[in-house]
């Protein structure tokens, strides 16, 4: 297939604070019901809309799948679908309905998934979605009024903060018509070398394009329009290793938007995911272990992404009459001017960078979800935490919004981060890092030390890593080891980082709660302690019958 130049990618863009609305039937829909929003929406006795937001996101898509060289039933055509989003603010700047739930761990926007394609049946489904979230505004102020006079909460930061008009647009190119029977070769191929390994219970490959089409306009006059683009290669397998363990084991391959993907370089990348199973079949289980790891890129992104970019965000705590504390708050909004990470390290938040190292990031941000443009910022210094997100509702020592308030279907406007880089002030070669491991398990007096690809999903500071590289002292000798129990990891392990090398991976992670993506920009890192115990999992039972 020839090449498709993606001409989203180099159109012009409109400056921010400029420009018409778009002349498209999602802003003319959008558009007109906020009029008629502002101008007739009024209920005796409830306070008026103060602030109101229209998201529209198109989205198109199209998977090619095969298992073990056999493809899945996959569409012939691009599946295409609407969501409209809506949320609204009620009363004024100093005191509105934000910031307040009924229930901690759920609050959400009007979203309808299934939209009408149309200007009518827009219009009729923001009416809709309109006329629920001002009943639901109108209870909230009710409420957080009362609850903030029985809790005797008074304070100068004002619920909205006013920011300057912005605006972007870029023209949005329609999803490109491919032709699907290479694409499903190549999958049936890539899903074929599976076939080699006996163990294998799973192996799929997954070819993934889509397209998100996305359309925003505030009653403040702020808008939106651009496209975000992604194709990615997924491999996915389960396996029964050698002492009857089962594991499974993904592998996320990002590939140019829309472009005929190179054949050689994706059978090599699958043959590195299959040596990496191989691997895991043979691997030793894991015993108790204190002492230094070593993480590689990905493994330092999961790292990261779990104890600080989770910490940073929501950085204005939740109030509710159900519970005294926001359970969903980061831990860092006390800690600003205190030292949270190594002093080897510096971060930093870029949510206008569209792509990185060639590899397109998932949360570009030219503005914010309450139309506010989106900052970069210097989180940390030299260790220490200097500023975090901020959303229109201001926290202690905030003068203004960053432009970092983050929507999706599950979740009203929170502070959260996009794009993370963790940059170290010193950096070191592979090959050094490896040496201070080694070294710092010599001064320790252990036997040998870790090295992870990945690392655990954490939960109370405790989670399971599947495979990891155990290396000796004495020689350098590698062997792989697995069902790795992590234990009693905390923030304070942030500030155990001794060591980053000038290896830095792009990882994406997607909150299973908000549905938001993240991409955390990292180098491998030397951590001076975890403590590793045993996988309390046991192992299933052997089949009756082998695998055919």
């Amino acid at each position: 297939m020839k090449k498709y130049f993606y001409l989203l990618l180099i159109a012009l863009a409109c400056p921010l604070g400029a420009g018409p609305l778009p002349d498209n039937m999602f802003f003319r829909a959008m558009n007109d019901e906020m009029q008629r929003t502002q101008k007739q929406l009024r209920v005796k006795g409830s306070p008026k809309p103060y602030f109101t937001v229209y998201k529209v996101t198109a989205v198109t898509s199209q998977t090619f799948s095969a298992q073990f060289g056999a493809p899945y039933a996959s569409p012939k055509e691009p599946e295409t679908w609407l969501q409209a989003a809506v949320y609204m603010y009620a009363g004024d700047a100093k005191d509105n309905s934000s910031g307040f739930v009924n229930n901690m761990y759920y609050f959400e926007p009007a979203q309808i998934t299934s939209v009408p394609a149309s200007y009518e049946g827009l219009r009729r489904m923001l009416w809709q979605a309109t006329d629920i979230k001002y009943v639901a505004a109108g209870d909230s102020y009710a409420k957080k009024m009362a609850y903030k006079r029985q809790k005797n909460i008074t304070d100068d930061l004002p619920d909205f903060s006013k920011a300057p008009k912005a605006s972007y647009v870029r023209d949005i190119t329609p999803f490109p018509k491919v032709d699907g029977q290479p694409y499903q070769q190549l999958v049936n191929e890539l899903s074929a070398m599976g076939r080699k390994l006996p163990y294998l219970e799973n192996f799929a490959a997954s070819l993934r394009m889509r397209q998100q089409d996305i359309y925003f306009l505030d009653s403040e006059g702020d808008f939106y329009q651009y496209s975000r683009p992604s194709c990615s290669l997924n491999l996915s397998s389960s396996l029964r290793n050698k002492d009857g363990y089962k594991e499974n084991l993904t592998e996320n391959i990002p590939l140019e938007c829309f472009q005929t993907p190179d054949k050689a370089e994706l059978r090599a990348e699958t043959e590195k995911f299959l040596a990496r199973l191989q691997d895991m079949y043979r691997a030793q289980k894991a015993e108790p272990y204190l002492g230094p790891v070593l993480l590689e890129p990905k493994a330092a992104g999961g790292f990261f992404n779990q104890l600080f970019v989770r910490n940073a965000n929501n950085s204005k705590p939740l109030l509710s009459a159900q519970a005294e504390t926001d359970g969903t708050a980061g831990q860092f909004k006390d800690k600003l001017g205190m030292r949270v990470i190594s002093h080897l390290l510096d971060v930093y938040d870029r949510p206008q960078l569209r792509e990185y190292k060639g590899r397109p990031l998932p949360a570009f941000m030219p503005l914010d979800d309450e139309g506010v443009e989106a900052q970069e910022l210097q989180l940390v210094q030299g260790g220490k935490l200097l500023a975090l997100p901020t959303i229109r509702s201001l926290i202690a020592g905030q003068k203004q919004s960053n432009g970092h308030a983050r929507m999706s279907g599950r979740t009203l406007p929170r502070a959260a981060l996009t794009h993370v880089f963790f940059t170290p002030r010193v950096s070191v070669s592979d090959a050094e890092l490896e040496q201070k491991l080694l070294e710092r398990c010599r001064e320790l007096g252990l036997e040998y030390g870790y090295i992870f690809p990945r690392f655990a999903q954490l939960k109370d500071g405790t989670g399971e890593v599947n495979f990891a590289w155990r290396i000796y002292t004495a020689d350098g000798r590698k062997e792989p080891v697995y069902g790795l129990r992590l234990e009693g990891v905390t923030t304070r392990s942030l500030r155990d980082v001794l060591a980053a090398g000038a290896d830095e991976e792009v990882s994406v992670f997607t909150d299973n709660t908000t549905m938001l993506s993240f991409a955390v920009i990292a180098p491998s890192v030397l951590v001076d302690e975890i403590e590793i115990l045993p996988t309390q999992r046991k192992p299933d039972r052997a089949p009756f019958v082998p695998l055919p």
